[in-house]
């Protein structure tokens, strides 16, 4: 019997899609980091003034760390976004029956949805946008005026050691760019407040951390990049007897 031919490799959105997919069961286990940017970001929000019946939408929701708390904001309307089926029926599990929250898959850079919501919210979706400086304007068209979109996204300080050591052999990392604090500010001012801070997890091993991203489906290497062995060895070894790994968040608040 001939083998059956090997499947072509998924690009862009459909391969993110699929390692959240493959990691709905196991990502609460490993994501401590994101539940606890996400508290951060509700706590941002929770200052703001809304309406006593706001219309919100949430880019990436993941298994639901943000969107538990979007529920006490006693919305008119919820609607869940993810680019995953698997994780939106995670977070669907976990916030139970609600008439007034709606599931949707969706890729949150190329909305499908009319105006209309007083408050849009993403926790660590942005960085797997290809294309923020055109994405953002397009979530942001859908604001009522007035509305807010409030977001945290991974900075360019993220991984820093990490990527040195792929640096100090001459190698790319395969870790994504992203942006800086003070891009985000320029690219969303006059109306925007852009604030960032650096959160550390220690790992007993690279294999550790690597584990981890896996767990949480974030493993995915920037498009196109196929670590050689050798390379990824070496910065195995150096990191064998623990690493300290730097979470750089940025949160952005921007008024329409």
């Amino acid at each position: 019997m001939r083998p059956l031919p090997a499947k072509p490799p998924l690009d862009g959105k459909a391969a993110v899609a699929a390692a959240f997919s493959a990691a709905a069961e196991t990502y609460n286990r490993g994501a401590d980091v994101q539940r606890e940017v996400a508290e951060h970001l509700i706590a941002r929000v929770r200052n703001l003034p809304h309406n006593p019946r706001p219309r919100i939408l949430e880019i990436g929701c993941g298994t639901g760390f943000l969107s538990r708390a979007l529920v006490e904001l006693n919305p008119s309307e919820l609607v869940l976004t993810d680019v995953s089926e698997s994780m939106l029926n995670r977070c669907r599990e976990g916030l139970g029956p609600s008439p007034h929250t709606r599931f949707m898959i969706m890729d949150g850079e190329r909305p499908t949805l009319a105006p209309g919501f007083d408050l849009i919210c993403s926790s660590l979706a942005f960085q797997w946008f290809d294309d923020l400086t055109t994405a953002l304007p397009r979530l942001a068209a859908l604001l009522n005026p007035g509305g807010y979109l409030a977001f945290a996204t991974l900075g360019n300080d993220s991984f820093e050691n990490w990527k040195q050591a792929f640096a100090d052999i001459n190698m790319p990392s395969g870790m994504r760019d992203y942006p800086t604090p003070e891009f985000l500010a320029a690219m969303l001012s006059p109306q925007a407040q852009v604030d960032d801070e650096h959160l550390t997890r220690c790992y007993s091993s690279a294999h550790a951390f690597l584990d981890e991203l896996k767990l949480i489906g974030a493993h995915l290497p920037e498009d196109n990049h196929r670590p050689a062995p050798g390379p990824l060895r070496r910065v195995l070894r150096e990191f064998e007897s623990g690493i300290a790994v730097t979470y750089h968040a940025i949160y952005g608040i921007w008024r329409a």
